[in-house]
């Protein structure tokens, strides 16, 4: 019994070091409002879908204080709401803009095709920014068998219903036979609800939150110190594996395979952590 598919998430995974698109267009959003949003702010919640997204950095106390202070009010679903159209819009001109792939992205796709598994993907954003952001990652050089957004199913992350949509279009089950690769905290939790193994990345993840123009400046030891944190993260939230690029997720997919072969299924997350 060996893995039957890889499901990827998209920005700060394969697409978009960093995850930028989302910080540029939420600061836009606040910006519209007379609101100061810091990129860190945004990257903490990156994963989930965009509408509750914002709703989490609207809610964050120095948020709410700088809101409240201007609008003499607190914030409230129908603000969430006039954010999340200046957010959609923005996203939807920028998101092909920022379809280049991650270091090593092309290989491992191209190593996961040769040992003939399949590749699925989840995101938090819409179909109407997929449609935008699919082809320009095609002309990339990256193009899933699947893809499922937030608004093609109930719930979004860290619900499991995209992997599980995934699961039914490619044809495969059980769910240890699937690995989750993804960038976020969202992706990690997503994960476990659905019962597959879960990867996360760190060098070009939200969580670092650094273009890769920025990664590169930084020194050996800087970059080292912001891995560890960002890598104690991910373990501590319950992914199986953490790498730091796409390089070494054919080593990864080896070791699941050979736990698969054993008998062992992902084991549960010890403890849970929301963001």
């Amino acid at each position: 019994m060996n893995l039957q598919a890889v499901i990827f998430d998209w920005a700060g995974t394969v697409v978009d070091f960093g995850s930028l698109c989302p910080v540029q267009a939420f600061q836009i959003a606040f910006q519209s409002r007379s609101i100061v949003v810091e990129p860190e702010d945004i990257h903490r919640f990156m994963g989930i879908r965009k509408w509750e997204h914002l709703q989490s950095v609207l809610m964050l106390p120095a948020v709410a204080v700088q809101w409240e202070l201007t609008y003499h009010r607190l914030p409230n679903d129908q603000d969430v709401d006039e954010l999340y159209k200046v957010a959609e819009r923005a996203l939807l001109e920028r998101v092909a803009e920022f379809a280049d792939l991650t270091p090593h992205a092309g290989d491992a796709v191209g190593g996961i095709r040769s040992a003939g598994l399949k590749i699925g993907s989840t995101t938090g954003y819409t179909a109407l920014h997929m449609e935008r952001l699919i082809p320009a990652a095609r002309q990339r050089g990256y193009s899933p068998d699947c893809w499922v957004s937030s608004d093609q199913v109930p719930t979004g992350r860290p619900a499991p219903w995209m992997i599980f949509k995934n699961m039914e279009s490619l044809g495969v089950y059980p769910p240890s036979q699937v690995v989750k690769v993804g960038d976020t905290l969202a992706d990690i939790e997503e994960a476990a609800n659905a019962g597959v193994w879960s990867v996360a990345v760190v060098e070009s993840s939200s969580l670092n939150g650094k273009s890769i123009s920025q990664w590169e400046s930084m020194s050996l030891k800087a970059q080292s110190e912001l891995s560890k944190r960002t890598a104690q993260s991910f373990s501590k939230a319950g992914a199986h594996f953490v790498i730091p690029n796409l390089a070494g997720l054919d080593e990864v997919i080896d070791q699941i395979n050979f736990r698969l072969q054993r008998g062992q299924t992902p084991p549960l997350l010890a403890k849970r952590s929301r963001y």
